[in-house]
């Protein structure tokens, strides 16, 4: 994908990628759920405010997204797949600014490495989180070092892969003897699985042609 084609169509659709649309996608894999009091109940109970940046890498043989692998000393979701990112700090003056001092702390990038583009719909995630991911272009000559007590590793998926809905597939879990369906997307040797595949499912939307939009940009 051309990089005059991500940009336009990330600058195109992702303001309509709200968080009334998360939640639909949600309901549309688990349709026996929707007016479910425990699962509709995870949209209104108090949650904790959390923020992510979605890396996107210009690479010259194309973009990419950054992804890590937690260490398997943190505290929650060790060893599981996710964006740099964390909680909201009282300091911190918006999601935006969450999201750049996360990574930053975890990755090292340099905020001034980034240009933000916009963000996505609020992201519902296990624990209470309620997660903003923040859109943003990372100069390909970053210095990205992980934070070994944070991050085991980084890896990079090409745009072109999260682009291609066929690449994000359903599975099945169970919570509190409920079964539900929740979005993965295999990439090789990681297994993409929960909100960061979920984020990355609302990437690949953002992603898609408009209709009408013979792609010829």
């Amino acid at each position: 994908m051309r990089e005059i084609d991500w940009r336009a169509r990330i600058a195109a659709n992702l303001d309509r990628m709200s968080a009334q649309r998360v939640r639909a996608l949600f309901r549309e894999i688990n349709p026996h759920l929707v007016g479910d009091k425990m699962f509709e109940s995870r949209w209104s109970d108090i949650r904790k405010d959390a923020a992510v940046l979605v890396p996107i890498i210009n690479r010259p043989e194309g973009a990419s997204i950054l992804l890590t692998v937690r260490s398997s000393d943190m505290p929650s979701h060790a060893g599981q797949i996710s964006f740099p990112g964390g909680k909201v700090e009282p300091g911190d003056a918006s999601r935006v600014e969450t999201a750049l001092r996360e990574a930053h702390e975890e990755v090292n990038i340099e905020p001034g490495n980034v240009e933000i583009i916009g963000q996505l719909g609020i992201h519902e995630g296990g624990l209470g989180f309620s997660v903003t991911p923040v859109v943003g272009i990372v100069h390909p000559q970053a210095d990205i070092r992980p934070c070994p007590r944070e991050v085991h590793e980084v890896f990079e998926v090409p745009l072109d892969f999260v682009a291609n809905l066929a690449n994000h597939v359903t599975e099945q879990r169970e919570h509190k003897g409920v079964k539900y369906n929740m979005f993965a997307a295999p990439y090789g040797r990681f297994h993409i699985w929960g909100l960061t595949a979920g984020i990355l499912r609302t990437m690949a939307e953002v992603l898609q042609v408009e209709q009408g939009d013979d792609g010829a940009l």
